[in-house]
């Protein structure tokens, strides 16, 4: 059986894939939540701005992960920045809602845009956080090299 902190079988170590998204979406989720009901729910479409904490999960992973090959800490990076992006778009369609009434002819472009939004921002943060890591993972070798 193997501990919660040590890599799955597949290679990947998926405490880093869950764990680090969401310790970073907590604080974005709060702020934006105190904005919106302090009258101001617009807030959220600052989120193509909050796709830079992907440049904070990227050195997140590479540094916390257990796994022991840089193409695994790339990856892992890249989907745990995925599944951010993805909780910030579910974030933005929620708090879209509480803008004002949506109008019926305006309903299906408000439901493209929140879907362009939450496509890009899973794509678009993972590609910042996996070229992140990849830097790390460069500066790592180097370390290690020079060391």
């Amino acid at each position: 059986m193997t501990t919660p902190s040590a890599p799955s079988p597949n290679g990947l170590d998926l405490r880093v894939i869950f764990e680090t998204p969401l310790r970073q979406f907590v604080p974005w989720l709060a702020m934006v939540l105190l904005v919106t009901f302090a009258g101001y729910p617009g807030v959220v479409c600052v989120t193509p701005m909050a796709w830079l904490i992907a440049l904070r999960v990227g050195n997140l992973c590479v540094w916390r992960s257990k796994s022991t090959l840089a193409s695994r800490r790339l990856t892992e990076a890249a989907l745990a920045r995925g599944l951010l992006g993805f909780l910030q778009g579910l974030l933005f369609a929620g708090i879209i809602t509480l803008l004002e009434p949506i109008n019926a002819d305006e309903r299906s472009r408000t439901i493209i845009l929140t879907l362009i939004l939450i496509v890009s921002g899973i794509f678009a943060g993972a590609g910042l956080s996996f070229v992140t890591a990849y830097l790390n993972e460069r500066r790592r070798n180097r370390v290690v090299e020079v060391g």
